[in-house]
């Protein structure tokens, strides 16, 4: 899943930024050298504006492309997202990408099944859209805490997924966890040649793995370990994979990454 892509580390002013659920907003930039090599999958590296007294760039996947601009969807979490949330218009930020490999779309999935947990659902918009642009079925799964955090429904019915919606709490949809969503339509669907494409939290992550194993459905994931350059160079986002030979290593999400067979994840 190695993707060749030339990367740019241009400074950028930033077009919006909106709340668009409780503790998420959506940031949109001007990119047009990032947008015009972007894939479904691929990420960011974000340097927080001067005088944030934040060094390290922040990772964030590359949620949609949309002519020269890209938008990144974010959550709150630390300090580094709550200044972004406090940039507004024209505002400069300074962007390194697409950065990471991408998800593999071939042969043609029947249906494919996206999975997104949380803020992991913003990993697998431009992937929805690819799919839809290559004319296959898609089913969207989405998860969340609660209604005020539910993320991406409306863009993934704007371009034709058919959307199931699971909340913890059961403030809408399932009451439930997104996995119990997944077995719920692997038994109810026709699938001639299914394939789940999935993002979200391990523990999501881990569930979504043994399903796939169970019903011997291909699986591709977008994982979400901490990065600190990127690059691979720091070699802290690591994750032990399986090697077709026997054994394993580990492999760095950054670059061999994001995206992983989800039967080469070794939890």
């Amino acid at each position: 899943m190695l993707v060749p892509t030339k990367k740019f580390d241009l400074p950028t002013e930033v077009i919006s930024n909106e709340l668009v659920a409780e503790n998420h907003y959506l940031l949109r930039c001007s990119c047009p050298e990032i947008a015009a090599g972007a894939l479904p999958g691929q990420f960011i590296h974000v340097l927080i504006p001067q005088g944030s007294g934040l060094l390290l760039r922040r990772p964030f996947t590359i949620y949609t492309v949309e002519g020269d601009e890209i938008t990144m969807l974010y959550q709150l979490i630390g300090e580094g997202t709550n200044v972004l949330s406090s940039l507004k218009r024209s505002d400069s930020i300074r962007v390194l990408g697409p950065l990471g490999n991408t998800f593999e779309i071939s042969p043609a999935p029947d249906p494919a099944v996206i999975v997104g947990g949380g803020a992991g659902i913003a990993s697998l918009m431009l992937l929805a859209a690819a799919l839809r642009e290559n004319g296959a079925h898609a089913l969207g799964l989405v998860g969340s805490m609660n209604s005020a955090r539910l993320l991406s429904v409306e863009d993934l019915e704007a371009i034709g997924i058919e959307t199931y919606i699971a909340t913890d709490d059961g403030s809408v949809g399932h009451h439930g966890f997104v996995t119990e969503l997944l077995m719920e339509i692997l038994e109810t669907h026709e699938m001639k040649n299914p394939q789940i494409y999935a993002c979200g939290p391990d523990g999501m992550l881990r569930v979504v793995t043994k399903i796939a194993l169970d019903y011997r459905i291909p699986a591709q994931l977008a994982m979400e370990n901490r990065m600190g350059c990127a690059l691979g160079v720091c070699l802290g986002c690591v994750c032990k994979v399986r090697m077709p030979s026997g054994g394993f290593e580990y492999q760095r999400v950054c670059t061999e990454g994001p995206v992983f067979n989800a039967e080469d994840i070794i939890w």
